[in-house]
């Protein structure tokens, strides 16, 4: 065991001295250090015979004792951390890491971007007309101005886990739940609107099969899912080879739809007749292009993924895929939607839904480029339900180690060493939203639409809160306030027009949310409900009756196991002001902490603020119900010592916080490795 040299001032439980030293007793106490001890002795022991932190007042639960929410006395120690755990630290952060490469990082993200013209381009068409084409460009084009904001947010929390670990960081508890549920709810949206597209291609090109669309999207679902075991790499190779394909067809139908189209009709004579199908009226044109626009949105869906596996990316690669995705989408989109137009006439276009195989079919003069195409179709579809298994699997992987979610989440198959419980968790909330939605992919693409400008929203947000919460963190790219600005209105006007467009899908997404959000807020809100349970027992006849005469004392001690929890809290100096406010906002964000520990690094102990120890006992003495220690460790504050720190102190870095980190800190947050600014 490593040697930890505690040092307290006296046994409270007993009255007698242990024989132990603070840190004022290196050196003679001066007057007004005697005299703040004394102060503190008698506050503790003045009039009060059970030695607790508050003297006897009026209780709100007079069938329970006065101690029922003591928690206990802080003590001061030493932390002696070896060479030999300093050194393991150090290799542990040094250790290589293994990145995708840029072509990995696109497919995983990319096949739902430039795949997205399969299910979109119908209902564009249908909503704009002979504008469709520029309203995908439009969306396309949108997203420039996500990046910037991508690339901030990234830079300042490398971390995976989209907008929540963004808002988690630069708010708090409540907003990241917030994000956690977003992001959640598109990634499972994500991966059964892809299911329910792709069979939907199958039945409406083979009508004769003998299952219904239903059952192939429940088979695909599975099947793509029990894939997603065998890891994100293993994954994102599987997402690459579909991703090549579907470039490659695509360019082959593109081609041949520019040779038909020189071919057999040199005067352009569809393209005219389309075009002259469009509204007259300059009020009706803006009409078709905004709200052309807003369901475009569905056609660049996966963008918002990436988030999600950026600790994966390097820096430099993350910045390239986002403007590889944009470009490739814009083509794509762009290119195809326009050669629709210039082959085939609106009538056709509006009839059905495998808009593309029909092209494939009329400018490739047979059925082969049609059947590849539904190939492609089929294939990037299933890219797309792996982008949103893989996105809710490592979302529900960072919700576990934050302690938002039971640690059974963590177990990972020895194989491939994949998160299967959280894989299988996102697949199961795929199969039960597409089984809610009563097998239709109507029900369920209205409420994607909702989601998915929701979660991009919610990274404008985040960027904002980092700007005005976070400022000091230190960051290698800065988004231009205007930008953020743009992007805000941009994001607001697509989520409404998307709203307007289709009122119920809000109400199918605000019952989703809801459901979602509350449970994950009554994960970590256990302490409030019980103690609102004790409240309810203690002010109704039952409190008084025989055989309920235990149930008080059967919540206490409920309420006692679910504030079980220690948090860490480095801080730098002895202001108490700051130590207040990082005692509170850790009251705020983990109601289940029932100590808190100040931890202050120190090169030489003739630097350690000579108020630290005082005034935690001072907040000792004001917060009855958490138990403040603190500990000194010998070193240079960085990732590598909060790391052994974390190992000596089994507490784990996603329970430890940083009060900020400024702008000439030699790491990033990322380094840390989960670690919490909380100011």
């Amino acid at each position: 065991m490593h040697s930890i040299q505690e040092y307290d001032e006296e046994n409270v439980s007993g009255g007698n001295s242990t024989g132990r030293a603070d840190v004022a007793s290196l050196k003679p106490p001066s007057f007004a250090q005697s005299e703040f001890q004394t102060i503190v002795r008698r506050q503790r022991h003045g009039g009060d015979p059970d030695g607790l932190k508050v003297g006897h007042r009026h209780e709100r639960h007079p069938h329970l004792r006065n101690d029922w929410e003591f928690s206990g006395w802080g003590s001061m120690q030493y932390l002696d951390i070896p060479d030999s755990e300093l050194s393991a630290a150090q290799s542990r952060f040094e250790a290589p890491r293994h990145y995708l490469n840029r072509l990995l990082a696109c497919a995983v993200a990319g096949n739902d971007i430039t795949g997205g013209v399969f299910y979109t381009f119908p209902l564009v068409a249908a909503a704009a007309g002979v504008y469709a084409p520029i309203c995908l460009v439009l969306a396309c084009l949108l997203l420039s101005l996500l990046r910037p904001l991508l690339l901030e947010l990234a830079s300042a929390a490398h971390l995976n886990g989209a907008n929540y670990i963004y808002l988690l960081q630069f708010s708090g508890k409540t907003m990241g739940v917030i994000g956690a549920t977003a992001t959640l709810l598109d990634a499972i949206c994500t991966s059964t609107v892809s299911a329910a597209t792709a069979s939907s291609y199958l039945s409406g090109e083979f009508t004769h099969l003998p299952v219904s669309p239903g059952v192939i999207t429940i088979v695909l679902l599975i099947g793509l899912g029990l894939l997603a075991l065998a890891g994100l790499r293993e994954s994102a190779s599987v997402s690459a080879a579909i991703f090549a394909f579907h470039i490659l067809t695509m360019t082959v139908l593109f081609i041949t739809s520019v040779v038909h189209w020189a071919t057999t009709d040199p005067h352009s004579s569809v393209l005219r007749s389309n075009w002259a199908t469009r509204p007259g009226a300059a009020g009706d044109t803006l009409h078709s292009l905004f709200f052309g626009t807003c369901i475009a949105f569905l056609g660049v869906t996966g963008f918002e993924c990436t988030p999600s596996y950026v600790e994966h990316l390097r820096p430099r690669t993350y910045s390239h895929v986002l403007r590889d995705l944009i470009i490739g989408g814009t083509l794509v989109n762009g290119l195809l939607s326009f050669a629709v137009y210039a082959v085939l006439p609106s009538t056709t276009i509006l009839e059905g839904n495998n808009v593309l195989s029909t092209l494939a079919e009329v400018s490739g003069g047979g059925k082969w480029l049609r059947y590849w195409t539904v190939v492609d179709a089929v294939s990037v579809l299933l890219g797309g339900i792996l982008t949103g298994v893989v996105t809710a699997g490592t979302l529900l992987d960072r919700l576990a180690k934050d302690r938002l979610l039971p640690q059974f989440f963590l177990l990972k198959l020895p194989v491939t060493g994949s998160a299967y419980i959280a894989t299988l968790f996102a697949l199961g909330l795929s199969l039960l939203l597409y089984v809610a939605s009563a097998l239709s992919l109507e029900t369920v693409s209205d409420m994607f639409s909702v989601s998915f400008v929701f979660e991009l929203l919610l990274y404008v947000i985040s960027t904002l809160l980092l700007k005005f919460n976070r400022p000091h963190l230190p960051v290698s790219y800065r988004a231009s306030m205007p930008t953020v600005l743009c992007a805000f209105v941009a994001m607001l006007a697509m989520w409404i027009g998307n709203i307007v467009a289709n009122p119920l899908s809000l109400g199918l997404w605000a019952a989703s949310f809801a459901v979602v959000f509350s449970a994950l807020l009554l994960v970590t809100a256990q302490p409030y409900i019980v103690r609102l349970l004790l409240r309810l027992h203690g002010s109704s006849p039952l409190a008084t009756y025989e055989w309920t005469a235990g149930w008080a004392e059967r919540l206490v001690k409920w309420y006692r196991r679910s504030r079980s929890a220690r948090i860490c809290v480095w801080i730098k100096d002895d202001n108490i002001h700051t130590m207040l406010q990082a005692l509170l906002s850790v009251q705020k964000n983990s109601p289940d902490a029932r100590t808190v520990v100040f931890v202050h690094a120190y090169s030489n102990i003739d630097h350690i603020p000579s108020e630290l120890h005082p005034n935690a006992r001072l907040l000792d003495e004001a917060f009855p119900s958490i138990t403040i220690d603190l500990s000194f460790v010998q070193g240079s504050f960085g990732p590598t010592l909060v790391e052994a720190a974390s190992s000596i102190m089994n507490i784990p870095r996603s329970r430890m916080c940083l009060i900020t980190l400024g702008q000439d800190h030699s790491w990033s947050l990322a380094d840390y490795g989960g670690v919490r600014v909380i100011m």
